[in-house]
């Protein structure tokens, strides 16, 4: 894509972002009013879904400006462990929704319940997909840290051993000078 064309597409998932965030808090302040709770909860969670529709736009705008928000290998490893953990109880809340939904008879629980169910695979689907399409592309591995300033610097300093990948597997590969064999591994 085209720098104007980022550019443009960017503004404008971050101006529906706007108009989903505005309407989030017009519901908010319309409904504190209601005396009638299930009208007002109803109304509240489609507010909250504007908030999630609002952060999804942002995140589009994000990936698509190409700014890295990159993470480090361990955080990497406790956000996968979160979502492993998130994904466990979708797959138990999908299970408990369609139980419910068997058993219950009235139309507008069902109506409930159904949108309950179908928030839940997207959910689901979402935390799965997270992993291989954006989570993995923003990891900075410890070793890449290192790599960048003891392998790929100007001058090379002196690297903790076994901490850094040397060019071509190891310091016998021709690429390296008889200085740099001298520096510890």
């Amino acid at each position: 894509m085209k720098t104007l064309e980022v550019k443009k597409t960017a503004q404008r998932y971050k101006e529906y972002a706007k108009v989903e965030e505005d309407y989030s808090v017009k519901l908010d302040v319309d409904v504190r009013g209601y005396g009638n709770e299930i009208f007002r909860q109803i109304l509240e969670s489609v507010a909250i879904d504007s908030k999630k529709h609002a952060a999804l736009y942002n995140a589009c705008a994000t990936i698509i400006e190409g700014r890295s928000l990159s993470i480090t290998d361990i955080e990497y490893e406790q956000i996968m462990k979160s979502i492993k953990n998130h994904i466990q109880i979708e797959d138990h809340m999908l299970k408990v929704v369609s139980e419910e939904l068997k058993k219950t008879k009235d139309p507008r629980i069902k109506m409930m319940l159904e949108h309950i169910k179908d928030d839940e695979y997207r959910h689901h689907k979402l935390l799965k997909s997270m992993e291989e399409l954006v989570v993995k592309d923003e990891v900075v591995l410890e070793k890449d840290i290192w790599n960048q300033v003891f392998r790929d610097a100007i001058s090379h300093g002196h690297a903790p051993p076994d901490v850094y990948e040397e060019p071509g597997g190891g310091p016998d590969d021709s690429t390296y000078s008889d200085d740099s064999k001298s520096h510890p591994k």
